[in-house]
């Protein structure tokens, strides 16, 4: 039988039935008309080796995998089997963030510098570029965890009370990154103690575009300060928010910032 046949009789093709004869999986003989006797034998070491592969043991590993016992298998299936329970429940976790992102898209186009009262979830946070940026080797420890964790983590943004009193300009803004707490719970992250923990509750928050955040005035958010001071509640600390997202407006690049006064 022909190479072309026989690999048109197992549904795959061709270079895959030459790939397993070269690798030693399968002995078809060559025949004096030069073609290869390939057997049901044969077929039933591809079918094998290609099931193996379906569930992403690898090419040397479904090969190997013919002359292991079943336990040493079975153990391999056991291993896989928590690997990808783990995958399944970090792509539940991106599926649900992605749903989130969207609903932070449409905050960021209604309430483009307007307010809307806001639940905050507790956070952890830390702040790597800025004029007073600190990092320690847990904090830089800690920045690296999040990096890897995106798109859990968030682009976070800290505007210093101190910068706003004096009406400096610009501000004191410095940006880093960090996660909600019920994010960082999910993913099971041990972060270090020196983070920054900004606890939850109701805000009434501020939604601005700038196409340089570290450019920002007083003048910028003197809305949200006017607001907090109408409602009781004036801001006497550092102002911590988030950049939800950057993209072109009106041929500008921009980023979508929502910064927030507690209630």
């Amino acid at each position: 039988m022909k190479v072309n046949e026989f690999a048109r009789q197992l549904g795959i093709v061709s270079s895959k039935v030459r790939y397993y004869d070269r690798m030693g999986l399968i002995q078809g003989e060559r025949q004096d008309n030069n073609y290869r006797n390939f057997t049901a034998q044969d077929a039933l070491k591809i079918y094998h080796a290609q099931m193996l592969r379906s569930f992403d043991m690898s090419i040397q590993e479904s090969l190997n995998a013919e002359n292991e016992e079943l336990e040493e298998i079975d153990r391999w299936v056991g291993t896989h089997e928590l690997e990808l329970e783990k995958q399944i429940h970090q792509q539940e976790i991106k599926l649900q963030r992605l749903k989130e992102m969207q609903e932070y898209f449409k905050m960021v186009t209604q309430y483009r510098n307007a307010f809307s009262l806001y639940y905050r979830d507790n956070s952890y946070n830390v702040w790597n570029f800025g004029a007073s940026a600190k990092m320690t080797p847990a904090l830089l420890e800690a920045i690296e965890l999040l990096a890897e964790n995106m798109p859990f983590s968030y682009v976070s943004i800290k505007i210093g009370i101190e910068s706003l009193i004096q009406d400096r300009k610009p501000l004191d803004v410095c940006i880093g990154l960090g996660i909600l707490e019920r994010n960082k719970n999910k993913l099971g992250l041990d972060l270090p103690a020196e983070m920054t923990v900004l606890p939850g509750g109701e805000t009434v928050q501020y939604m601005l575009e700038a196409a340089d955040p570290f450019q920002l005035t007083r003048q910028d958010l003197l809305p949200l300060i006017t607001e907090c001071e109408r409602r009781g509640k004036p801001i006497q600390e550092d102002i911590v928010g988030r950049i939800y997202i950057s993209y072109m407006r009106a041929g500008r690049f921009v980023h979508g910032i929502g910064v927030s006064g507690v209630l």
